[in-house]
């Protein structure tokens, strides 16, 4: 990509308690192909050494890029942060990189060229992403998020073959990014991607106290827009045990997906496809009820809540096919 004249590309860290990688995330920033890009960390109320570790790089930073802007304050969460970079942002683009996460070096370059090639009917461009361990090492996720020992089995080790595992999605086709798949599951990586800032604006942002901003997202803009799968691997996942998706399925976690989904059906209903709500919905109130981490009091009002015929029916299939898996 030709560098001179390039748009300018706001990169996002929102850091917390990630000490041990954060000085790897951000220059992971710093070493990227693409010049023209604008830094904005914003620590939100770490309780550990992460602020310090952000001190250290400040001098290299501000030599780095076009614009350098560092916030410690204290924790207002995710969403709060994202919308407050946002506020901030200059940039035509805008990418967040969690602080354990780290961009490969032609991320922002590979993904800006491709959405500069396509219309404006295009919002984003995503990448895929590797896992990586605490340490930096590749690894392999079984379907139950568990890291494999087998490198021969039918473990996976990038984002979008696990999330798409058991889904009949082409990645590379039509039907990547549609509003029709991503109300069935959320399958596009946050590490991972490039988007128009103006459409993310024009969405209102992230809604603050969402655990789930990165689905929410996507969601809104594919009302909308359309997104372009670039068939390379641009960052890396790091899987540990702060990672927040191995608490998915905890209460607060599981209290969000099912507001998520709540607040999609007028939309599903107004485009004919009430079925794909109703069974994502059926899907989230059946792994609810089995966590146990929701008290009985919050299932009970998840039952009353829904169809229980079909909340039966949805459970029964699922036995079934894991029955005829194990066979």
């Amino acid at each position: 990509m030709n560098q001179e004249d390039t748009p300018l590309v706001t990169a996002v860290i929102p850091v917390y308690n990630h000490e041990r990688y954060v000085v790897e995330s951000v220059r992971s920033i710093v070493s990227q192909t693409y010049r023209n890009i604008e830094l904005i960390v914003i620590n939100d109320g770490s309780t550990d050494g992460s602020h310090e570790k952000v001190l250290t790089l400040v001098e290299e930073c501000r030599r780095r890029f076009v614009r350098f802007e560092y916030m410690n304050r204290e924790n207002k969460g995710l969403c709060a942060t994202l919308n407050q970079a946002l506020s901030m942002s200059r940039g035509v683009y805008f990418t967040a990189l969690a602080s354990d996460d780290i961009a490969l070096p032609r991320k922002v370059e590979l993904l800006v060229s491709a959405l500069e090639a396509r219309g404006a009917e295009y919002a984003a461009a995503f990448g895929n992403a590797l896992f990586i361990d605490d340490k930096g090492g590749r690894v392999r996720l079984q379907s139950d998020g568990r890291i494999s020992e087998d490198t021969s089995g039918d473990a996976c080790d990038n984002f979008m073959e696990f999330h798409t595992m058991g889904r009949s999605l082409n990645c590379t086709g039509e039907d990547f990014g549609t509003y029709e798949t991503l109300i069935q599951g959320n399958y596009l990586p946050a590490m991972s991607n490039v988007v128009r800032t103006a459409a993310i604006s024009e969405a209102g942002g992230w809604t603050v106290g969402n655990l789930l901003e990165d689905w929410e997202m996507w969601l809104k803009l594919a009302k909308r827009y359309r997104f372009l799968y670039v068939d390379e691997n641009v960052a890396l996942y790091r899987w540990h045990d702060l990672n927040s998706f191995k608490a998915d399925g905890g209460a607060p976690v599981l209290r969000s997906l099912l507001l998520l989904v709540e607040r999609e059906k007028d939309y599903c209903r107004e485009k004919n496809i009430l079925s794909l709500w109703e069974r994502k919905r059926r899907s989230v109130i059946y792994h609810s009820l089995r966590n146990k981490q929701l008290s009985f009091k919050e299932k009970l009002s998840l039952l009353r809540s829904t169809n229980k015929t079909s909340l039966l029916t949805s459970a029964m299939k699922m036995v079934v096919r894991k029955i005829a898996n194990m066979s």
